[in-house]
């Protein structure tokens, strides 16, 4: 499709924030309150302190935020940081068609030019809220093209990686104000560097790829800015970004209602710290684990637990025995073993003494999955049978934070306001979460960024 890229830049460059739909861009405040949670719950985690102090090494001027920190970094290795800090729990925003995790690079490259665009003009609310949505809009756009049938794109590469770059361009690029030439050429820049590899998943080299795609998103719009030139056909050319992520890929899908319909509305938010392709296993599970006719007595008789799901919770999730907290975040088995266990399934589930619990290890090995191909990603069937042959059984059709099945608004803000409760204190992380449901109606994101960094309780 000619000259797909410049279609997109004139879309993101034409938008104007009051044009777009109220309930996008309510869904712009419900991603942010949700992504801020996430950098704060993630903001302290050892692969994000580890990569802190590698970056400090190396850091320029300390001028930009980092949440959660009172430290300050240049505004390339904050966007990292933060980026970084809001996956690393698994507990970040989905978007379902292409497993992408779109706010992680967006929000962090628009909060890092919140306090240093060039122009030295201050980023409003809205300006933040609508180079979000944007942002997320095209890397969906980006990822679908990939994705979507007859496209295919090989299980081992990481859509955060291949899309979160471009989404990040974008969101930065709309920031900056560029021009239809600009946004083009800082999109270019964003697919030379895409990249991430799923055998990383579970290690921290999966977190690296979240702030990888930021930190290259922000520079592909910096670049783009000072007049760096690319191609502006790095989306759609014969040697571009499509054919060299995807097998037979969609170009029709990037513009598919373009301007009608958003993708904004189809993003999820995640009511469990894990890989979404196990959200219905462990609704399921819970459902089982909470029916009268299943009590602790019981546990110690399963016989096994059978699982049915979508094929890609097999793929993505099968790891029978975690090693650690990271790699237990992504194994179906150990949230259905926790599921039943504890009758929960939280951020306490996947502590190093659940995960090495001879208890949960026990029924992890228990635990089985037959794919099925007919089952959407939304769904799962589960059955645990016990030493006597009789069995409990639950079927979830859409599972909890799907778009189907939404978190309200008081879902998202609970959540957001425990992840903001571990790094700042009560009444300051209440006032971070209001000021982040109301940015829309800031002049400036100055006083929010601010905050984030006075309240925060250690460096």
């Amino acid at each position: 499709m000619k000259d797909l890229t410049r279609i997109l830049s004139r879309f993101v460059c034409d938008s104007r924030f009051d044009a777009l739909p109220p309930a996008v861009q309510h869904e712009g405040a419900r991603a942010f309150v949700n992504w801020m949670g996430c950098a704060a719950g993630g903001s302290r985690e050892d692969d994000v302190q580890l990569m802190r102090d590698h970056l400090a090494e190396f850091n320029g001027a300390a001028d930009t935020t980092v949440v959660g920190q009172r430290v300050k970094l240049d505004a390339l290795n904050a966007s990292f940081i933060n980026s970084m800090s809001s996956g690393s729990l698994a507990f970040n925003d989905t978007h379902f068609n292409t497993v992408a995790h779109p706010t992680a690079p967006v929000v962090a490259v628009v909060l890092a030019l919140a306090e240093r665009r060039p122009d030295f003009q201050p980023l409003s609310g809205k300006e933040l809220l609508h180079a979000l949505i944007l942002g997320v809009e095209v890397q969906c756009r980006v990822g679908n093209m990939l994705c979507v049938p007859p496209a295919e794109s090989h299980v081992g590469l990481s859509m955060k990686g291949l899309a979160g770059v471009i989404g990040g361009a974008v969101a930065a690029g709309k920031a900056l104000g560029l021009d239809e030439h600009g946004m083009a050429t800082a999109i270019g820049h964003a697919a030379n560097q895409a990249s991430g590899l799923r055998e990383a998943q579970s290690t921290m080299a999966s977190h690296f790829t979240y702030g990888h795609s930021a930190r290259c998103g922000l520079t592909a719009a910096l670049l783009a800015a000072r007049g760096f030139e690319c191609s502006d056909s790095m989306l759609e050319g014969p040697k571009g970004f499509a054919v060299s992520f995807s097998t037979r890929p969609n170009l029709e899908a990037a513009l598919d209602k373009l301007g009608e319909a958003y993708e904004m509305s189809s993003i999820a938010y995640k009511p469990y710290p894990s890989g979404f392709v196990v959200h219905q296993i462990i609704d399921a599970c819970l459902e089982i684990a909470r029916a009268p006719a299943f009590d602790a007595a019981r546990l110690a008789h399963i016989a096994r637990v059978e699982i049915t799901a979508n094929p890609l919770a097999e793929k993505l999730t099968n790891r029978v025995a975690p090693l650690d907290r990271g790699q237990a975040l992504v194994s179906y088995q150990h949230w259905a073993a926790v599921s039943l266990i504890h009758r929960a399934a939280g951020i306490a589930q996947v502590t190093d003494p659940v995960v090495n619990d001879p208890q949960v290890a026990a029924l992890r090995r228990k635990v089985t999955c037959d794919s099925d191909a007919s089952l959407g990603r939304e769904a799962a069937r589960a059955r645990v049978v016990f030493a006597d042959g009789s069995y409990l059984e639950a079927s979830v059709a859409h599972c909890r934070g799907s778009v189907r099945r939404p978190l309200t608004d008081d879902d998202v803000s609970e959540k957001a306001l425990a992840q903001l409760r571990t790094v700042y204190p009560t009444r300051a992380a209440e006032d971070i979460r209001a000021h982040c449901w109301h940015i829309g109606e800031c002049d400036t994101v100055a006083p929010l960024c601010q905050r984030l960094v006075a309240e925060a309780t250690v460096n």
